[in-house]
């Protein structure tokens, strides 16, 4: 029934403004509905008592309301009245004597009533209209966080997985492995913490995520660490990889690196890089200064921390260098500017 109700140029005009040409034939067959309506009326008049100069035009303001809209219903309406003022309440003249003026006032009202109804009928409609596309509109838009949230908690579940097979391999007892699982899943939490902070369509900035993932080492906003780099926004997926990889970078340095002395500092930046022919790329530099001199991993080995940064970064299309010189540890990573903030993500390996 609502699709053929919405063929009718009324309804469909309640959804979209209709074309000029569409306006024009709804008025053209209004007049013929019109002109049918007074045929009707002259052939019956020989046949009918008097009394009814309105019979044969009442429906017809209706229909014409009803299908085509209430201004051609309006338009009708007076052409109606005229005619039968005209043509059967007083032939070929206008009287305007009371008896005259009292019907004409009676059809005024009727059809006044009528195209009233039709009015708020169809405001009734398009109210129920808008509702129903309200309804679809959070519909979808459950939809879509319904299926974000599938999204990112495989995303979670994949790399507290990859957090606890790395755990395994290098805790020598179970209480350092609860420790080492206990800070780790901590960091995890709050890069999401940081994420559901953020109102429907933000992304949280690069510069946040490096502040939130180092706050338990207490050195943001200390002489120890520097930052600097453009305000880049990120979300989803990458910024749990980038919290977890910088807790880790910082558990690294507080144990055996700078942050182990007092003495030591960190310089954290970042920009943005874009080669002629090559997609951009986000590169994050972590240099050490002032601590102990770092040892190189053996060939084949690696701890925990950079084993993390090689699977898990390789998640969002990224990689990165580490090297040991005097000075210290200097850490440089590397990912696609169109995975800063993804719809869709890798898995961790």
């Amino acid at each position: 029934m609502r699709a053929y109700f919405d063929t009718l140029p009324a309804f469909a005009a309640v959804q979209k403004t209709l074309s000029s040409k569409d306006k024009i034939v709804t008025y053209g067959l209004s007049l013929a509905v019109f002109l049918v309506a007074l045929f009707l009326r002259a052939w019956l008049d020989p046949l009918m008592p008097a009394g009814f100069p309105f019979l044969t035009f009442f429906p017809a303001v209706v229909i014409c309301g009803f299908v085509f809209g209430v201004r051609q219903g309006m338009l009708v309406g007076i052409l109606s009245g005229l005619a039968a003022w005209y043509f059967f309440i007083t032939p070929y003249r206008f009287d305007v004597s009371a008896g005259t003026l009292i019907a004409m006032g009676l059809y005024v009202f009727v059809i006044v009533t009528d195209l009233s109804l039709i009015h708020l009928m169809m405001a009734a409609y398009r109210a129920e209209i808008v509702a129903r596309q309200e309804s679809q509109r959070l519909a979808d838009g459950q939809e879509v966080m319904a299926q974000e949230l599938d999204h990112r908690l495989k995303n979670i579940f994949a790399t507290i997985n990859a957090i606890i097979s790395l755990s395994l391999k290098n805790a020598s007892s179970a209480e350092e492995l609860a420790a080492r699982l206990r800070d780790r899943l901590t960091a995890l939490g709050r890069s999401n913490l940081l994420l559901r902070g953020l109102r429907e369509g933000e992304d949280a900035s690069l510069q946040a995520v490096i502040f939130q993932a180092l706050e338990p080492f207490a050195v943001v906003g200390t002489p120890r660490f520097s930052a600097s780099g453009p305000r880049v926004p990120i979300g989803g997926q990458t910024v749990v990889v980038l919290s977890l990889i910088l807790h880790e970078l910082g558990t690294n340095a507080a144990k055996y690196g700078a942050l182990s002395v007092g003495s030591g500092q960190i310089d954290l930046t970042w920009r943005l890089e874009q080669a002629e022919g090559e997609e951009g790329r986000l590169v994050i530099e972590w240099r050490e200064s002032g601590g102990p001199m770092p040892t190189a991993p053996q060939a084949g080995a690696g701890g925990f921390g950079s084993t993390l940064m090689k699977r898990v970064i390789s998640g969002v299309r990224g990689h990165a260098e580490m090297s040991y010189p005097e000075t210290g540890a200097i850490i440089r990573m590397s990912l696609p500017t169109d995975m800063l903030r993804p719809t869709e993500m890798a898995q961790p390996a």
